[in-house]
């Protein structure tokens, strides 16, 4: 009670709607950053928060294949074995860091974009932060400290995980504009898989940090902007504070983000598509990648992500099919049990109810289902996503 209290407080609800907020982040068992969210974008309870999606996707797949997304140093040598461009890997800082003896590592700061660093096992960009050094300053997500400050940050991180020192990577010049402080934008691409059959791309989406804002604030830090799949171009800009508005510009006199083509979109599609198949089967992964001068490179992915997220495309009709479908799919193969209804909303009803079954909570599925046909899934997916 006391977290919706305070989340309540700070984005100025009233009394009812703080009340009613705290019965559904209880009902389904999610944060009430999430279940307000979700409300104002979909005007329903959130089927599906992050507890429940974690719990849902670690059994939906191959589990050498969620390990394998989980450990973000065995996936870049994975990927690179099969020819996919990860960042250039500068070192690796162990959990008996010190900062006399290992942060040699950290010199390259001062070269070119400088370093990118993160825990192996993180997700969410939790922990993460570029570095850079000029003239003798350190700054961490471009903000000024010291040396002492970024080894004591090493130091925190390394007590719970290895760090991996990455290159820093910098955007293709034609999205310059929309990289405030060189923090680059980044692609998310979600892929999924129906069991034994062909990975296709579910929905696209340019995930854009505002000028003076933490791109990791989940209200105020990013500007997300929807894919049109079919085209590789953008289709306006939403921020989740003010999630009623598409906006076409990104701030005012700021780039516009409407109609605007995707650099090398085909090219970061499929090659997300081929990592996906190089991967043991797995339902859905969400992947962050950059598009750089020399073309898309993948930061990550993820089997769980984000429900919201997911399915933020799919409001303005970017998104292959509900993911709904293919979760049920999963859930009806014969090592998840039942064979039942076919209809689009009876599989939807088995994907959320294997969700609640898992969290223990009730929920209740309401994505928008969305119109846009995409070139990149297989046509017999297609076909069972678009029936009825």
């Amino acid at each position: 009670m006391i977290d919706t209290w305070q989340f309540s407080r700070a984005i100025g609800l009233g009394a009812a709607g703080t009340a009613r907020l705290y019965l559904e982040a209880l009902a389904c068992g999610g944060r009430p950053l999430d279940v307000h969210v979700w409300r104002s974008l979909h005007h329903s309870r959130h089927p599906l928060p992050s507890r429940s999606a974690a719990l849902l996707f670690s059994g939906l797949g191959q589990r050498a294949g969620h390990r394998l997304l989980a450990d973000k140093l065995k996936l870049a040598e994975h990927l690179s074995t099969i020819g996919i461009p990860t960042p250039a890997m500068r070192g690796v800082l162990a959990r008996s860091f010190e900062a006399d003896r290992d942060s040699d590592l950290l010199a390259d700061a001062a070269v070119g974009p400088g370093l990118f660093l993160k825990p192996r096992h993180g997700h969410g960009g939790r922990g993460a932060f570029s570095l850079t050094v000029e003239s003798d300053v350190w700054s961490m997500n471009g903000y000024p400290g010291t040396r002492a400050s970024v080894t004591a940050r090493i130091s925190r991180l390394t007590q719970s995980d290895e760090v991996l020192v990455q290159d820093r990577l910098m955007s293709i010049d034609t999205l310059s504009d929309l990289a405030p402080g060189g923090r680059a934008p980044v692609l998310r691409l979600v892929t999924a898989c129906p069991p034994q059959g062909d990975p296709f791309l579910h929905s696209a989406m340019l995930m854009v940090a505002r000028p003076g804002k933490n791109p990791s604030h989940f209200l105020e830090g990013q500007i997300l902007v929807p894919i049109d799949l079919a085209t590789g171009r953008m289709a306006g800009g939403i921020l989740l504070a003010r999630p009623g508005t598409v906006m076409e510009r990104l701030w005012e006199n700021g780039p516009s983000v409407k109609s605007r083509d995707v650099p090398s979109f085909s090219q970061a599609v499929e090659m997300t598509l081929a990592a996906m198949g190089g991967l043991p089967p797995l339902c859905v992964i969400h992947w962050d990648v950059i598009v750089t001068q020399d073309g898309p490179v993948i930061l990550e992915g993820n089997t769980a992500g984000n429900w919201i997220l997911a399915s933020l495309p799919g409001l303005l009709g970017h998104q292959a099919c509900p993911l709904e479908d293919v979760i049920a799919l999963w859930i009806d193969t014969p090592s998840r049990g039942a064979v039942g209804p076919t209809t689009p909303a009876a599989r939807a009803g088995r994907a959320s109810g294997e969700a609640a079954r898992l969290a223990t909570a009730p929920s209740v599925t309401t994505i928008k289902e969305g119109e846009s046909r995409n070139s990149h899934h297989s046509d017999s997916f297609a076909a069972e996503c678009h029936k009825n």
